[in-house]
């Protein structure tokens, strides 16, 4: 028989770890990228747990301590500078940047077609067929959907699954390690710092700098303050000078002055002076949207939704990126024991997951945006805002612990 012929949609993380393993079992692989170039370093930073370890091994990455920075706990300040609370948690903060290129560099670039924007799926008795934006056709046994939260591949095969804003923003920042005050990097170095802030807080950490340097000095600081904002006020912060709407995520450098100007006056009135100074070092602060969903089905015909395609889970989890890699390698296996029934049980298993680290995520940002007037949420997000929960949950070393399977 010959080899299964595997369309992948999407080129970044989930769309390479899948390449990587559908490969490694025979299948004949291609991926098919909307951009045109090489991806941006998106997220910056990523915190290691042991899940994300075994998914990177899988795809012929070891993640080593020269690859991040090393992370020996979390900290949070009060609002006057003093430590509230601390919190032991060896982690190897690594970045979106390097895992990516480590990947990409396993995948050749004779299969990697960048510029190509899907537009539609033909499907066929045995096979189906994606059609591009520009007119050219593919087809193949199967077509992976590994296009990220805002997926094509889902808007075809299942429009009535939107990724739903959650009720809340988060302000971002990476900046220059060097810019930060002496006397303030040597108080969050080396630890993920936190702060409460009316509607959300606020966390950072180091990463690994340009050419994913982690030499003192050159390395950058990674940021992001949650915030509490309808729909509307969303609407607003992603609506530059002009009056034009992104509504997939404004350019930094179209953000409104007044707005940026806002954040940083809010910053000085909730903020610890220690993260005040962060913020003003921060010449072009930029914007992300919160949203999560979780699809009913991964499996259309011979359709498949993988990674942020599949399910979005908020940032607080970290678990983007091994979860696209499970999903990826063990599809592979799937595909690999061939028949209906290997495709049911991956689905079965996966969706499992994808909702209970939905679930987990939408736990820990219980007490951002919207509050529903009942006692179980009102508890619920009690419990989230305490500072040894919050320190030892987000981007948690040991995430198993907090799933619900």
């Amino acid at each position: 028989m010959s080899a299964p012929r595997v369309a992948i949609i999407g080129g970044s993380m989930a769309g390479l770890f899948a390449a990587i393993a559908l490969r490694a079992r025979g299948c004949d692989v291609a991926i098919y990228e909307r951009a045109g170039e090489a991806l941006a370093n998106r997220g910056a930073g990523i915190a290691t747990h042991d899940e994300l370890y075994a998914a990177v091994r899988a795809a012929g990455i070891e993640l080593r301590a020269e690859m991040g920075v090393e992370s020996h706990g979390r900290i949070m300040f009060a609002r006057d500078g003093s430590v509230l609370h601390t919190q032991d948690m060896h982690q190897i903060m690594t970045s979106w940047g390097l895992i990516y290129r480590f990947l990409r560099a396993q995948v050749p670039d004779a299969i990697y077609h960048g510029g190509r924007a899907l537009a539609g799926i033909e499907p066929g008795a045995d096979n189906v067929t994606a059609v591009f934006d520009d007119g050219s056709r593919v087809t193949a046994d199967w077509l992976l959907g590994a296009d990220g939260a805002r997926s094509t591949v889902r808007a075809i095969v299942a429009p009535q699954t939107q990724a739903e804003y959650v009720g809340y923003f988060g302000w971002r920042g990476l900046i220059d390690e060097a810019l930060v005050p002496g006397e303030v990097l040597e108080q969050v170095a080396h630890r993920m710092a936190f702060c409460m802030a009316p509607g959300g807080h606020w966390l950072g950490y180091l990463v690994a700098g340009p050419g994913d340097t982690l030499e003192p000095g050159r390395r950058w600081y990674n940021w992001g303050w949650y915030r509490s904002a309808d729909a509307a006020t969303l609407a607003d912060h992603l609506t530059d000078a002009s009056g034009h709407y992104h509504e997939g995520g404004i350019p930094h450098h179209l953000i409104r002055d007044e707005l940026v100007a806002a954040m940083r006056e809010q910053a000085h009135q909730y903020l610890a002076p220690q993260i005040q100074a962060i913020i003003t070092a921060t010449r072009q602060p930029f914007l992300q949207g919160m949203f999560d969903f979780c699809s009913e089905r991964l499996v259309h015909d011979r359709v498949v939704l993988i990674g942020d395609a599949a399910a979005t889970a908020r940032p607080h989890v970290g678990l983007g990126v091994s979860k696209a890699a499970d999903d990826a390698s063990s599809f592979a296996s799937a595909l690999a024991d061939g028949g209906a029934e290997a495709l049911s049980r991956w689905e079965a298993r996966r969706l499992r997951y994808a909702r209970a680290v939905v679930a987990w995520g939408r736990d820990l940002g219980s007490y951002i945006g919207p509050q529903p007037d009942d006692p179980q949420h009102r508890a619920k997000a009690a419990h989230y805002r305490r500072p040894e929960v919050l320190l030892r949950a987000t981007a948690a070393s040991d995430p198993q612990t907090y799933l619900d399977l």
